[in-house]
C-alpha cells in the first residue's frame, strides 16, 4: 500500500461544509479505489458522516469503506466555535508529525491508526476554505514535498467576488488604527455591516451592499475578522478550487469570472454532490423519521400528492424576525397547508400565541431534527421553503421539489437571485426581510414594506401562484435541470471528469 496515493479532507465544524465532502470522499474511493482518504470530522458529526458515507456504496461496494478513515475532533460542539475546532486539529497535527499516529475509525466502523510514515506520501490535501490554520499548514509541508493544496469551497460561487474577490486587510488595519477598535470589530465594519454602497459582481446584477444581508447582518464578529477576511489569501495561495456548486448550475459568465480570477490554476465542479441512494425505503425505520413518514402519508391520504410544504432553514440559520415568522406559518395554517417544520435549536424563535396553534392544528409537524432528502422524496411533498443554502437547493432540485426561498445570509441572497431570475424555479419572500435589509432593492426599484400585514399578503399571493398554473410552470423547468444536474456525474459528465482530472493530477 506504499504507493496509494493518499489524500488529506479537513472541512470545518459546519454541516453544510461536511455533508458534501463526505459524499466527496466516497467518490474519490469508488473512482479511484486504490486511493486512501483521511478526513478529519467533528466528534458532534461523527455518526452522521459515517451515514452519509454509506449512502454513497451500493452492494458489492462495501468494502470500499476501508478505504476512507475519520478521525474525530472532540474540543468544539458547537459551528460557531471553529476557533476552538480548529485548534484541535492543529494539536492533532502537531502531534501526528512529532510522531504519534492518527487514531481512528474506517468509514465502516473498524479501528484504524494512520502511522505517521504515511505523512510524506500524501498526494494532496482538500481544505476548507474557513480552515485557515489547516491551509497554512499543509502549505508549509508542500515546501518540501509533492503535495498538493487545494481549497473546498462549500457555497454557491456566486458569492465569491462579494466576499472573498478582494483583500481588504490592508483596509481592515487602517480602520482599526485610525478608530481604535480591535481587528475583529474592523474587519466586520468594513466587510460585514451595509453602507448603502453598489456591489459590482462579474457574476451578478449590480446589489446594494445590504442586498447581501437580507435579515440584517448575521456574520460574528469574532467569525469575520479571525476566520472570513482571510480567505482571499487562501484563495490566491492554493493551489486550485474545488466547489460543490456544478457547472450546469451556475451561468456562463459566473463560471468564466471564477476561472479568470484563478488564471492558470484550475477550477473543479463537483457537485452537484447529492447521494442518488440517500433515500433508500429503510432510512424512514428511526423512530422520528417513522413518525415524520406517517404524517406524510396521512396528508397524502388527506390532501393529496405535492400539499405539503417543507419548512427549513439548515442547521445554522433562522428568520431575525420571529414575529415575520409567524407572520408565515399563519398563512400557511389559514390556507390549509400542510407543512413540516424544521427547528433544529431553541434560538428557531416562533411567537407564543403562533406556537400554541401550531400545537393544535393536525396538519403541522414540527421536528429538532428531519431527515429532509426523504422528506422532499415523498409524492406528498410539493414545496419547500428554504433559506436556499446550496446543499438544500441542490437536495430540492433532485427530488423535483420547487422552493419558496427566504434568504438569511453567506451565499443564500446570490444563490436566490440564481433560482429565481435565472433559472426560474423559486419564489423569493421579499417581505421577511428585515433590518438595513429592507432598503431598495436596486434590480427591480422595489422597496420592501416590511410589515407584517405585508408578509401575509406576499405569502398569499406566492401560494395562489405556486399552486396554479404558475407553479406548474416552475416545476417543469426544474425537471429540465434535473435532468441536465443527473448527467455530471455520469461518465464524460463534467464533475466526473472534473474530479478524475484532479485525483489524476495528484
Amino acid at each position: 500500500m506504499a504507493t496509494d496515493k493518499h489524500i488529506v479532507l479537513v472541512p470545518m465544524i459546519m454541516w453544510g461544509h461536511t455533508r458534501p465532502m463526505c459524499t466527496f470522499a466516497a467518490r474519490i474511493v469508488k473512482l479511484r479505489p486504490a486511493m486512501l482518504v483521511t478526513m478529519f470530522v467533528s466528534e458532534g458529526f461523527y455518526e452522521r458522516a459515517k451515514a452519509e458515507i454509506a449512502l454513497e456504496f451500493q452492494s458489492g461496494q462495501e468494502h470500499l469503506q476501508s478505504r476512507i478513515t475519520l478521525i474525530r475532533l472532540t474540543r468544539a460542539t458547537s459551528p460557531w466555535d471553529s476557533a476552538t475546532y480548529e485548534a484541535d486539529f492543529l494539536d492533532t497535527w502537531a502531534n501526528f508529525s512529532s510522531g504519534q499516529p492518527l487514531c481512528g475509525y474506517e468509514a465502516n466502523g473498524n479501528p484504524r491508526q494512520v502511522d505517521p510514515s504515511e505523512r510524506d506520501r500524501f498526494a494532496a490535501a482538500v481544505i476548507d476554505i474557513f480552515a485557515i490554520g489547516a491551509f497554512d499548514t499543509f502549505r508549509k509541508i508542500k515546501e518540501t514535498t509533492g503535495l498538493k493544496v487545494y481549497s473546498w469551497f462549500p457555497a454557491a460561487l456566486t458569492c465569491m467576488f462579494k466576499w472573498f474577490g478582494t483583500d481588504i486587510i490592508p483596509t481592515v488595519r487602517e480602520y482599526a488604527s485610525r478608530t481604535g477598535v480591535s481587528f475583529d470589530v474592523a474587519a466586520h465594519e468594513v466587510l460585514v455591516v451595509p453602507k448603502g454602497e453598489l456591489v459590482d459582481s462579474p457574476c451578478l446584477p449590480k446589489m446594494y451592499d445590504y442586498e447581501y444581508h437580507p435579515q440584517a447582518a448575521f456574520t460574528s464578529v469574532e467569525f469575520t475578522g479571525h476566520t472570513v477576511v482571510h480567505v482571499n489569501r487562501v484563495l490566491r495561495e492554493t493551489d486550485g478550487l474545488v466547489t460543490i456548486d456544478a457547472a450546469d448550475y451556475i451561468t456562463p459568465r459566473t463560471s468564466e469570472a471564477v476561472r479568470t480570477w484563478f488564471g492558470e490554476r484550475p477550477v473543479y465542479f463537483a457537485g452537484p454532490l447529492v447521494s442518488p441512494v440517500r433515500a433508500s425505503p429503510d432510512a424512514f425505520a428511526k423512530p422520528e423519521a417513522a413518525s415524520i413518514k406517517r404524517f406524510l402519508d396521512d396528508r397524502m391520504a388527506s390532501h393529496g400528492a405535492k400539499s405539503v410544504m417543507l419548512i427549513s432553514f439548515g442547521s445554522m440559520f433562522w428568520p431575525t424576525n420571529a414575529a415575520k415568522v409567524g407572520a408565515v406559518l399563519n398563512v400557511l395554517m389559514e390556507k390549509n397547508v400542510p407543512f413540516i417544520l424544521s427547528r433544529p435549536t431553541s434560538a428557531a424563535q416562533i411567537p407564543e400565541d403562533v406556537t400554541t396553534k401550531l400545537a393544535e392544528c393536525e396538519n403541522v409537524y414540527i421536528a429538532n431534527w428531519v431527515p429532509q432528502q426523504l422528506v422532499l422524496s415523498h409524492p406528498a411533498t410539493g414545496w419547500c421553503l428554504t433559506h436556499a443554502g446550496l446543499n438544500s437547493t441542490f437536495e430540492c432540485i433532485f427530488a423535483s421539489v420547487p422552493m419558496i426561498t427566504w434568504p438569511i445570509d453567506a451565499d443564500q441572497p446570490p444563490n436566490v437571485i440564481n433560482l429565481t431570475d435565472e433559472l426560474k424555479v423559486a419564489y423569493e419572500l421579499l417581505e421577511g426581510r428585515d433590518g438595513y435589509g429592507l432598503g431598495m432593492i436596486h434590480r427591480t426599484g422595489v422597496t420592501p414594506r416590511g410589515t407584517i400585514s405585508a408578509v401575509e399578503d406576499e405569502l398569499r399571493d406566492v401560494l395562489v401562484r405556486a399552486f396554479g398554473a404558475d407553479g406548474l410552470a416552475k416545476r417543469a423547468r426544474l425537471h429540465e435541470l434535473k435532468a441536465k444536474l443527473q448527467k455530471a456525474w455520469e461518465v464524460g459528465g463534467p464533475a466526473r471528469e472534473g474530479v478524475e482530472t484532479l485525483l489524476d493530477g495528484m
